[in-house]
């Protein structure tokens, strides 16, 4: 089978959706397919770049900028144009958001078109410039929508509750999110100089992006209602600066370690270092949380929050592989984080849940299988309307 997937980033680029699709693509691979990814270049690159990764083909067309989160991409229609010309592909498969994915309204359907619905365009209170580009968007989505043969949203309860779907139930279907536990494989480090724990004290986990909706800023205020725990907050951001001064504000530089973006080699051994992973986001823009079935495949306990409409709540069982708390709150989430300090073998045994449920149900091999059984229905129905005769009426 011939696949093409449209991305708007792709590895190194870090990000959960562009994990996942690395994985995804490379399970495809080892499935026997022919797979090609195209999505945009970072930085400030002089021109478009095609390479091969672990079998995958991977064009990154010149992005110049981003503008509103979207890449400037005016190179994008013309590559999408000659990879479906030339590599003629079975099944389309195109990961949104990404505004480049509408340039397939303007080129003839040569193919089933499936969309990876990862996430609404959210209009929030927080985030208001949405509320003003989203209806300049909507018209393209709602487009693409009616052309695509199959949605795949990532939880059932992001279908419920999206706007944008509502429509076109009958196109969709819930696969969830997975990941590939080798990429997270290395032996256990003896020593990890950068983020060596110091103590014997509980390590509590947070790693993402530092955007408005994670809700960083409240497990700082947890942090500092749980004076017997070291707290470890990476990744970057726009809202980085912000949290960072709200660490120095409560004089937690001793408890609260901010390093960054860091390497996968870093992040896995703070995987294997902490004792609590704590996602503590605050709106439905956290659609999934894929850095769960990260720390679900290490066997760590998780602290997570109830955000109606997200797909968190199906990542994470309440009182089996962690425990959920209110968004938002800090009282509830320094509760959650000391009972599980204060309780080692409820904390050891959700661990173990955690680690069985990602094997059962998150391992990309059963997600790109589930995925692969779309495809086909798609293409055996698409073979059978075209073996159909067409009949015109003569009189």
């Amino acid at each position: 089978m011939k696949i093409v997937h449209i991305a708007k980033f792709y590895p190194p680029e870090p990000g959960g959706i562009e994990n996942f699709v690395f994985d995804l693509a490379n399970s495809q691979v080892r499935q026997g397919h022919q797979v090609t990814v195209l999505s945009h270049q970072t930085g400030f690159a002089k021109s478009s770049r095609q390479e091969t990764i672990n079998g995958v083909t991977v064009l990154r067309v010149r992005a110049f900028g981003q503008l509103a989160h979207a890449p400037v991409c005016p190179g994008f229609p013309r590559h999408l144009h000659t990879i479906i010309r030339r590599f003629q592909p079975d099944i389309i498969h195109a990961h949104l958001p990404n505004l480049s994915a509408f340039w397939l309204l303007f080129l003839p359907k040569t193919c089933p078109l499936v969309l990876h619905w990862h996430a609404d365009v959210v209009s929030s209170a927080l985030d208001r410039k949405m509320r003003y580009l989203y209806p300049l968007y909507k018209p393209c989505e709602t487009r693409l929508i009616q052309k695509a043969d199959r949605i795949i949203c990532t939880s059932r309860a992001y279908l419920d509750t999206s706007p944008a779907l509502r429509r076109q139930r009958k196109k969709c279907v819930v696969i969830p999110l997975g990941l590939d536990p080798s990429r997270m494989a290395v032996s256990e480090p003896s020593d990890t100089p950068a983020f060596k724990k110091r103590t014997n004290r509980l390590l509590v986990l947070g790693v993402g992006r530092f955007a408005y909706y994670k809700g960083f800023e409240y497990l700082i205020q947890a942090a500092e209602k749980t004076p017997d725990a070291h707290f470890i907050i990476a990744g970057d951001g726009p809202g980085k600066s912000k949290i960072q001064n709200q660490v120095i504000a409560r004089s937690l530089q001793h408890r609260i370690f901010l390093p960054g973006q860091i390497s996968r080699d870093e992040l896995i051994h703070l995987f294997y270092q902490c004792d609590i992973f704590c996602l503590p986001s605050i709106e439905r823009t956290e659609a999934f949380g894929l850095v769960l079935l990260e720390a679900m495949s290490f066997g760590k306990p998780l602290v997570t929050t109830s955000i109606a409409g997200s797909g968190v709540a199906e990542v994470n069982l309440p009182g089996v592989t962690g425990l959920q708390v209110p968004a938002a709150n800090a009282e509830a989430l320094a509760g959650a984080i000391q009972f599980l300090g204060r309780n080692p073998e409820i904390r050891m045994k959700m661990g173990q849940m955690a680690k069985k449920r990602f094997q059962n149900h998150f391992d990309i091999r059963f997600v790109a299988h589930r995925i692969e059984t779309v495809y086909g229905d798609l293409i055996q129905s698409d073979k059978k309307n075209a073996a159909q005769p067409v009949y015109t009426n003569l009189f």
